[in-house]
C-alpha cells in the first residue's frame, strides 16, 4: 500500500516536486558520505603503505632510558620465534649534518643492511638509489625536505654528507672541532614518507651511527620483520614475552599511534558533519508526507472504514517515509559506486604534484563497513523523520465525507 502511494500519480505538482527533492536529498547525501568516507579510507591506506615501508613491523624500546645494551636482548630468539624473517639492531639519534656550505640538525637513523630496509625503501625513493653502501663507502638515504634544504647536487659525486656530534666524554679544549665526532657518508638517494619525516630524517647504515655517537655495544631500538605468515598478534606476544617487561614491544600503528587517532578522528567528525546535512535534508520528508496524508485523507478513511485501525494506517505513512529514503539510499549507492570506480580506473580527481607525488590518481577504497554505518544511519533517519507527521492522524481525523 505504502509503495502504490509512493508510485501513484500526485493531486497537486508540488507534491511530486518536493517528494522528488526528498528522494534526491537522500540519494545525493547517501552519495556524498560513501565517497567522502571511501576518499579517507583511500588516504589512509597510501599513508600506512609508506610508513610500512618506513616502519618495520615490530619495534622494540626499552621502557625507560633511551638506549640498551646489545647483550641484555638475545636477537637469536626473537629471530627464532614462527613468523619472523628479520631481526636488527637499530641506533638513532640527533646529529648535525653539512653538505658543501648548507647545515641542518637531523635525526640520524643506522639501521643495518641487508635486513631487508633497501627492498622497503625502494617505493618511497624519490630519485637515486635504496642501497645502504658498505663498509668502504657508506651511503645515506636523505628525506626529500631535508635533500632540498641542503641544495644536494645528484650529479655531484665528489661532495659527501659530514655528520657531526659531540663528544661523550670530550674534555674542555680550545679546538672546538675535537670535541666532535664526525662521519661522512654519500647522498645516494632521497626519500619521501610524510612531511614529519621529509624534513628531519636520513637513514644511513648503522656502523656510521654507532661511530658517530659511541654506540659501541649499545641500541636505541631493534626493528623486526615478519615473513606475513602467522597470526600477527601471536608473534607480538611472543615477541613481548622474551624481551621481558623492561621493554615494550610496538606494531606499526603503535609506532605511530597520534597520526592513526588523529585520522580516524578527522573521519568521524566528517561523518558526523554529512550525517547532520543528511538529517537536515530529509526535513523535506517531513514536508512531502504531511501533504501525502491531506491529500490521500479520503483514501486513509476507507481503510479505516475496511476495518484498518489507527496504528496500521500510521503504519502505512511511516513505511511511504522508509520507501523513499531506502530508494534513495539505493539509488545514492549505486551513484557513489560508479563515481569511486572510475576515480580508480580513470582518476577523475588527481594530486597538483602530478608525477613528482608518490601517486598521481587521489586514492579512494570502498568498505562494506561504511555502506553498514551509512545504511543504519539512513534507516534511523528515515525512523525520526517518518513519525512526526503521522502523529495528526487519530480516530477523529478521518473524514467520510465521499
Amino acid at each position: 500500500m505504502a509503495y502504490r502511494f509512493w508510485r501513484s500519480k500526485k493531486s497537486f505538482s508540488i507534491i511530486n516536486i518536493i517528494s522528488g527533492i526528498s528522494f534526491w536529498g537522500i540519494a545525493v547525501g547517501t552519495a556524498a558520505l560513501i565517497i567522502v568516507l571511501s576518499a579517507f579510507n583511500g588516504l589512509e591506506s597510501l599513508v600506512s603503505s609508506m610508513f610500512n615501508s618506513f616502519h618495520s613491523e615490530y619495534r622494540i624500546e626499552p621502557v625507560s632510558g633511551k638506549y640498551f645494551e646489545n647483550k641484555s636482548v638475545d636477537t637469536s630468539l626473537l629471530a627464532s620465534i614462527d613468523g619472523v624473517s628479520q631481526v636488527g639492531f637499530v641506533v638513532e639519534d640527533v646529529c648535525m649534518v653539512r653538505y658543501g656550505e648548507r647545515q641542518q640538525v637531523v635525526y640520524l637513523k643506522g639501521v643495518e643492511p641487508g635486513k631487508g630496509y633497501e627492498e622497503k625503501f625502494t617505493p618511497l625513493m624519490l630519485g637515486g638509489s635504496s642501497e645502504l653502501g658498505n663498509d668502504t663507502l657508506y651511503q645515506a638515504l636523505v628525506g626529500a625536505s631535508v635533500y632540498y634544504s641542503l641544495g644536494i647536487n645528484p650529479n655531484d659525486f665528489t661532495t659527501l654528507l659530514t655528520f657531526y656530534s659531540p663528544k661523550r666524554t670530550a674534555a674542555a679544549s680550545a679546538d672546538i672541532s675535537s670535541e666532535f665526532m664526525t662521519g661522512k657518508a654519500f647522498p645516494g638517494g632521497v626519500f619521501s614518507v610524510q612531511q614529519e619525516f621529509d624534513e628531519s630524517y636520513i637513514v644511513v647504515p648503522v656502523a656510521l651511527t654507532r661511530d658517530l655517537f659511541e654506540y659501541k655495544n649499545i641500541s636505541t631500538a631493534i626493528e623486526i620483520s615478519t615473513t606475513g605468515n602467522g597470526s600477527q598478534s601471536d608473534i607480538e606476544e611472543s615477541l613481548q614475552q622474551t624481551v621481558g617487561d623492561k621493554f615494550v614491544v610496538k606494531n606499526r600503528m603503535e609506532q605511530e599511534e597520534a597520526m592513526y587517532k588523529i585520522m580516524q578522528s578527522e573521519k568521524l567528525i566528517v561523518f558526523l558533519i554529512l550525517a547532520m546535512i543528511l538529517l537536515i535534508t530529509s526535513f523535506t520528508i517531513i514536508s512531502t508526507l504531511t501533504l501525502e496524508i491531506l491529500s490521500k485523507q479520503k483514501d486513509l478513511s476507507t481503510l479505516y472504514a475496511l476495518g484498518a485501525d489507527v496504528r496500521q494506517v500510521r503504519r502505512v505513512i511511516v513505511s511511504h517515509g522508509f520507501i523513499i529514503c531506502l530508494a534513495g539510499m539505493l539509488v545514492g549507492f549505486v551513484i557513489s559506486i560508479i563515481i569511486l570506480v572510475l576515480q580508480q580506473q580513470v582518476g577523475l580527481v588527481r594530486f597538483e604534484g602530478g608525477s613528482t607525488f608518490i601517486t598521481e590518481i587521489y586514492p579512494v577504497k570502498m568498505i562494506w563497513t561504511d555502506f553498514a554505518f551509512v545504511f543504519a544511519t539512513i534507516l534511523a533517519i528515515a525512523f525520526f523523520v517518518s513519525r512526526i507527521p503521522v502523529r495528526r492522524i487519530h480516530s477523529g481525523w478521518f473524514s467520510f465525507r465521499f
